[in-house]
């Protein structure tokens, strides 16, 4: 008999439970009216919203006219165009600062606590957290 391992572990039950609830909330679920109704195809909306939402005509036709008047969908590149670049690339750089640490740091923080005689698991994690909470509340101080 071969040598056979399987480095899969079995799902915990909150992974079973998550994927359940996914499974059975999307039974049924309709799609949305806002996205025929972007592609021009204003009655299969008309038909979502009465059938799935229970609305009446007037209400449809009303939800229609206001999805009309709307501007057309954005593209990406839009992001980049001149005078919105500089607002783009200050959303890239601020997100990557703030959650890159977190890649660098979470690895690393048992041994860092412990090296600060910070050595049990609930200690560590409320450090962290309170460090987490301090930094918070300095950055939204500093406006």
């Amino acid at each position: 008999m071969p040598n056979v391992s399987c480095s899969a572990k079995p799902l915990d039950s909150w992974h079973t439970f998550a994927a359940v609830g996914q499974v059975v909330g999307a039974e049924g679920a309709g799609e949305s009216p806002s996205r025929p109704a972007a592609r021009g195809r204003a009655a299969e909306a008309a038909k979502i919203r009465r059938t799935c939402l229970g609305q009446s005509e007037a209400t449809a036709a009303g939800a229609e006219a206001a999805a009309a008047k709307q501007p057309p969908a954005a593209r990406h590149r839009e992001l980049f165009a001149p005078g919105q670049a500089t607002k783009t690339w200050f959303g890239v750089i601020f997100s990557s600062a703030q959650v890159l640490p977190y890649f660098a740091i979470y690895p690393f923080m048992p041994q860092v606590l412990a090296t600060l005689q910070i050595s049990a698991a609930d200690t560590q994690n409320l450090v962290l957290n309170l460090a987490l909470l301090l930094g918070g509340v300095i950055g939204l101080s500093c406006r």
